[in-house]
């Protein structure tokens, strides 16, 4: 096991990262999930108020392998679709914002601080590394979670007992990612 970077007091202030606010959501599954459920809402509430129908066959239409099937919406089922993709909306787009804006909050900031991992865990969906990392003397505990990416999974860099650098927003420590987990490359940001 490496020795504790906690013997390291001070901030490190760096842009250098490779990291895009694309790059990071597209790792992060609320925000997938989240973003499939908005376009999964907005997309046909927009095409039936518009067109008043759906072309369900429109890709087998475009590659000549079919005619292209319509699905028509007539009287009160044009509010009922419209109704349910508002409520689709008002539970999902909330927390596609609230991702956006977390990883937009900590991708402003400029302060990487050392830290170390203390475990990995895997579920069918999700792999995500609990960590804790210093800022400003005090310790804090983090998790960050990606979609199941085996390439990262494999990152040497991320092991148990290794130490990491940790991205954090400087005005909310509590927020942070392990850019070890985020970067494209295998070497990470060490300190």
């Amino acid at each position: 096991m490496r020795s504790s970077p906690r013997n390291h007091p001070h901030q490190i202030s760096s842009r250098s990262h490779d990291l895009t606010l694309v790059g990071l959501l597209s790792l992060d599954l609320p925000a997938i999930v989240s973003l499939i459920f908005v376009l999964g809402a907005v997309i046909p509430a927009s095409l039936v108020l518009t067109l008043g129908y759906l072309p369900v066959g429109f890709l087998s239409f475009a590659f000549g392998r079919g005619n292209m099937d319509i699905l028509v919406f007539e009287g009160a089922e044009i509010p009922l679709l419209v109704a349910g993709a508002v409520t689709v909306l008002l539970l999902a787009a909330p927390t596609f914002y609230w991702r956006v804006q977390h990883f937009r909050r900590i991708l402003l900031s400029t302060t990487v601080v050392p830290g170390q991992i203390r475990s990995l865990n895997f579920t069918p969906l999700e792999f995500s590394v609990d960590y804790v990392y210093w800022f400003q003397q005090r310790a804090y505990a983090g998790r960050n979670a990606i979609r199941r990416n085996h390439r990262r999974e494999k990152r040497s860099s991320l092991r148990p007992g290794q130490n990491v650098s940790a991205l954090v927003d400087s005005s909310q420590p509590e927020a942070s990612i392990v850019l070890e987990l985020y970067s494209r490359g295998e070497a990470g940001m060490g300190l």
